[in-house]
C-alpha cells in the first residue's frame, strides 16, 4: 500500500512539474504593435491582455486556464499615441499604478493577444467625468493589491482600478461584480454595456 502511494505521489509530482514547465518555459509569440490599428481606438476604451511573462503565466496557472486574460487597463490617446493606465506588480513598491504607452504595456507582460472593449453610447458628460477620474487615479500612489481586496482601496490591482474609475462616474454598479471575490479581467466581457472593438489590422 505504501509503495502504491509513493508511486502515485511521484506520478502526480511529475505531472505538476511538467505543467509548470509548460507554463513558464513555453513561450508564445509577442504581439506586434504594428498589427494594431490605433485609429480604431478611443479614449476610455478598456484593454484586456494575455501575457507570456512569468507573472501572467502564474495567474493563468492558478486558474488552470490558458484562455483567460491576465491583465486589464484603460486607454487614452495623447498626441496620436495610445497610452494605458493600469496597476501592476511591475510598478514600484509604493505605487503599482502606471501610465505607459501601448508598446511598454505590451512589453511588460510580453502580450501575446489582446481585446479592446468600449462602453456603448458614452456621452460627452460621461467622457468629462471619466477624464477627471482617470487623471485623479493617474496621480494616486497605491501599491499593487496582492490580496485582491475590493472593499479596501489603499492598495489597488488591475481590475479593481478599472472598476473603480467606471463605478465612480456611475457607469458600473457595485452589483455588477461579486466584490467578495477577485474581479478577473474576463468578467468585463460579460457586462452588456461593453462591446468588442476590432482594432487588429488584417493579415498581410
Amino acid at each position: 500500500m505504501a509503495m502504491k502511494l509513493r508511486i502515485i505521489s511521484k506520478i502526480i509530482g511529475f505531472c505538476l512539474v511538467s505543467l509548470v514547465l509548460f507554463y513558464f518555459i513555453g513561450k508564445g509569440e509577442k504581439l506586434d504593435i504594428n498589427k494594431i490599428d490605433a485609429d480604431k481606438i478611443e479614449d476610455f476604451d478598456i484593454i484586456l491582455s494575455k501575457g507570456q511573462s512569468a507573472q501572467s503565466k502564474l495567474i493563468s496557472l492558478i486558474k488552470f486556464s490558458t484562455e483567460d486574460y491576465s491583465h486589464i487597463g484603460i486607454i487614452v490617446k495623447d498626441g496620436g499615441k495610445v497610452f494605458v493606465l493600469h496597476s501592476t506588480p511591475d510598478g514600484t513598491q509604493l505605487n503599482g499604478i502606471r501610465y505607459d504607452d501601448l508598446q511598454t504595456f505590451i512589453n511588460l507582460s510580453s502580450v501575446s493577444d489582446l481585446i479592446v472593449l468600449r462602453y456603448k453610447e458614452l456621452s460627452f458628460d460621461f467622457r468629462q467625468k471619466l477624464r477627471m477620474e482617470f487623471d485623479r487615479f493617474k496621480t494616486i500612489q497605491a501599491p499593487f493589491d496582492y490580496d485582491f481586496n475590493n472593499k479596501e482601496n489603499t492598495k489597488i490591482y488591475c481590475s479593481e482600478l478599472v472598476w473603480l474609475i467606471f463605478k465612480n462616474v456611475r457607469l458600473l454598479e457595485t452589483r455588477d461584480f461579486n466584490l467578495a471575490k477577485p474581479i478577473y479581467p474576463k468578467f468585463f466581457l460579460k457586462i452588456k454595456n461593453f462591446v468588442k472593438i476590432n482594432c487588429k489590422r488584417p493579415s498581410q
